[in-house]
């Protein structure tokens, strides 16, 4: 419950997400990362635990708008995407772990495929469903024949460029 309390401190009213990185007034570092859809769970569990709608309600606001902003039209993923400041609306996506922006990052493209899942499970929001399979689909159209990607998807295995192990272990 302590985790979740100090999560949802986290929170930005203005863009409707919780902020994984750095100081909460930095203002070159507004913005979400798609890791954080896996700690949303902890937020379900803690309204469930106390009662509290509080921890529910964020992590609601949280998904929509990441999986709004972080998938792509081509259901490919930004690791990070970008607010504005004052206003909250969306300004752009970039990468922090990926090749470069507009790649795809391994890790990345699973935490979309599981988010948008764990989306589905809490909310039952068809939207989430079309998400996973299209992200998923995504995903395993760029798999080699040993099923790990290298660590972008932009790369192919031939390439040379370091495998991910833990992205196939994830969407698994």
């Amino acid at each position: 419950l302590k985790a979740a309390e100090e999560l949802i401190t986290r929170f930005h009213e203005k863009g409707q997400f919780i902020q994984a990185w750095g100081p909460l007034d930095a203002p070159d570092n507004y913005r979400l990362i798609i890791d954080c859809l896996l700690n949303l769970p902890l937020l379900y569990w803690a309204s469930q635990e106390t009662g509290d709608p509080r921890y529910k309600e964020i992590a609601e606001r949280h998904i929509h708008t990441a999986l709004s902003n972080v998938i792509r039209p081509d259901f490919s993923t930004w690791h990070t995407f970008f607010f504005n400041r004052e206003t909250g609306e969306p300004d752009h996506g970039a990468t922090c772990q990926g090749y470069r922006d507009g790649s795809a990052w391994a890790r990345g493209q699973a935490w979309g495929v599981y988010g948008s899942a764990i989306g589905y499970t809490y909310t039952h929001d068809e939207k989430f469903l079309e998400v996973f399979r299209k992200a998923l689909e995504f995903y395993l159209s760029r798999l080699p024949e040993d099923l790990v990607p290298c660590w972008d998807m932009i790369f192919a295995p031939e390439s040379g460029e370091p495998r991910d192990s833990s992205s196939a272990a994830i969407v698994a």
